[in-house]
């Protein structure tokens, strides 16, 4: 049977005093999927106005977490956020959907914000979708077997970058790439030569 948990259930479970006024936070790293580096820092809480903790200014939202968890499988997290700014909508446009980005969840005392937070979660982003000006993210740990190492993966004949995302740089009218050089569809007949990320020479060994 499926156990169901929000926001509000997370912050009963670990029995906080009811008596104090908690909000959540959530610290959202962007992550670049080429290279896995963080690009941006989104701080939001999910409260009516802004509030400043550990010198960070979070800025006021709405989003609530859902925690699924069926007997003997891993917990499915999923993070919906009402983004009328369109802050979050644009980063994961830019971003491949947001995957392999960081969420810090956070709980702390609205009257106490010079104490450290009560419970920190997290995650790290597996999927996304957009719909009108909500946000989804489906969030889940990092599983270090699902890593490249090294993080980039080198080929002859077939271009690194995601397809008018970072360092493709393509912004035209044509809406695919075969992510070859001189393909029918690749750079090339893009103009966008000078982006090409591949190693023509790379002799592949067998060992």
């Amino acid at each position: 049977m499926a156990k169901n948990l929000n926001v509000g259930d997370v912050i009963d479970k670990n029995k906080l005093s009811s008596s104090a006024v908690w909000v959540a936070l959530l610290e959202i790293q962007i992550v670049n999927p080429n290279d896995r580096t963080v690009v941006e820092t989104i701080y939001v809480v999910n409260n009516t106005e802004d509030i400043l903790f550990e010198g960070n200014v979070y800025q006021k939202a709405n989003f609530d977490f859902k925690i699924e968890q069926r007997n003997g499988e891993a917990p499915s997290v999923t993070l919906t956020a009402n983004d009328q700014t369109q802050i979050i909508h644009k980063k994961l446009e830019d971003y491949a959907g947001g995957v392999f980005s960081n969420v810090t969840m956070k709980v702390v005392n609205a009257e106490s914000l010079d104490r450290p937070a009560e419970m920190i979660e997290k995650f790290q982003v597996t999927s996304s979708s957009i719909r009108g000006y909500v946000v989804t993210l489906q969030l889940g740990a990092e599983n270090p077997l699902t890593i490249n190492f090294p993080k980039h993966t080198q080929r002859q004949d077939q271009c690194a970058w995601r397809y008018k995302g970072f360092g493709c740089g393509y912004a035209g009218a044509l809406s695919q790439c075969d992510y070859t050089k001189d393909g029918p569809n690749g750079c090339r007949a893009h103009n966008n030569l000078a982006n090409f990320r591949a190693l023509p020479g790379l002799v592949r060994m067998n060992i």
